[in-house]
């Protein structure tokens, strides 16, 4: 992507930053169901999740500000030994980035009723 932007919407931008973290976040979380004593990934996975909070929080989309604040938490938690990662954990993780990956699939004007 160039670095003119003026032709991209806030929600086409949005899509843009969810599709990139999306696919961070599911690179990162195999890699940590690989090797779950693998601390480095968490910082990551976070970095991601709060970017996507961000920009969904820029164009209002607050279930996603939501999930993505939920994962951002859960991998904080991970990091700091509060919490572990088990298979049932990462599916409920890589089910939010699959929320996350359909919703950047839409076009804006589909997002109403996806959000009902």
């Amino acid at each position: 992507m160039s670095g003119d932007l003026s032709g991209f919407s806030m929600f086409e931008l949005f899509k843009e930053e969810a599709r990139a973290n999306a696919m961070t976040l599911s690179e990162g979380l195999l890699a940590v169901e690989a090797i779950p004593s693998d601390l480095k990934h968490f910082e990551g996975l976070m970095r991601a999740a709060h970017s996507i909070k961000g920009a969904a929080r820029i164009v209002g989309l607050d279930v996603i500000v939501d999930v993505a604040h939920a994962m951002e938490d859960c991998f904080v938690a991970l990091q700091n030994g509060k919490e572990t990662i088990s298979p049932a954990r990462t599916d409920q993780l890589l089910q939010g980035v699959d929320l996350i990956r359909n919703l950047a699939e839409l076009d804006e004007s589909q997002v109403d009723s996806w959000s009902q």
